[in-house]
C-alpha cells in the first residue's frame, strides 16, 4: 500500500524527468527500494504528461504494470479490524469491547462478535489475509461460535495447519 507520495518541486520534478529518461533508454531499468529509518522508499522512474486537463504517467520502454490485487474480502476486512480492537484493548487504548463500541460508535454486541475471529488459529488467520480460507468458511459462520482449541478450528472449517 503506498502511503506517501511526495511531490516535487519543478527542479526535482525536472531532474527526476531526466533521470527516468535516462534509465529508461538503458536495457534493464529496475525501480530502487531503499529504507528511510521505518520506511520503505521506491524510487520509480517515470514521466509525467499532460493529456487536456489530466496528467498521465508515462513508464520507460519495457516497463509493465501488474494488474492490481483484488479487493480484500469481507472476512479479512473484519479480521483487520478484530486484530486492530484488540490491539487497542491489550494496549491500553481502549479499556473494553464497550468502550471501543462507544468510540466508534458501533453495537457492543457486534464488537464482541468481531473480536471472536482473534481466537482462530494463525494458519487459519494467515489463510484469510492471502485470500485462500477454506471453502464455506464465512463471517457470518464465525461470528457465531468458535472452537477455542485450534485443532478443532481445523476440523470444523476444514483447513489443516
Amino acid at each position: 500500500m503506498i502511503e506517501q507520495v511526495d511531490n516535487l518541486s519543478a527542479d526535482a520534478r525536472s531532474a527526476a524527468t531526466r533521470s527516468a529518461e535516462t534509465v529508461g533508454k538503458s536495457e534493464s531499468w529496475r525501480p530502487v527500494l531503499r529504507r528511510d529509518g521505518d520506511a520503505i522508499v521506491i524510487d520509480i522512474p517515470m514521466t509525467f504528461r499532460r493529456s487536456g486537463k489530466r496528467k498521465e504517467i508515462v513508464l520507460p520502454p519495457g516497463a509493465t504494470t501488474a494488474a492490481p490485487p483484488p479487493p480484500p474480502s469481507p472476512l479479512a476486512l473484519a479480521l483487520a479490524r478484530a486484530l486492530q480492537w484488540q490491539e487497542m484493548i491489550e494496549s491500553g487504548e481502549a479499556e473494553s469491547v464497550s468502550d471501543i463500541a462507544r468510540r466508534l460508535k458501533l453495537d457492543r454486541s457486534f464488537v464482541a462478535r468481531t473480536l471472536r475471529l482473534t481466537a482462530l488459529a494463525p494458519d487459519i488467520i494467515e489463510a484469510i489475509i492471502e485470500g485462500r480460507e477454506p471453502g464455506g468458511l464465512s463471517l457470518g459462520r464465525l461470528r457465531k461460535e468458535i472452537p477455542l482449541c485450534w485443532e478443532d478450528q481445523h476440523k470444523v472449517y476444514g483447513h489443516g495447519p
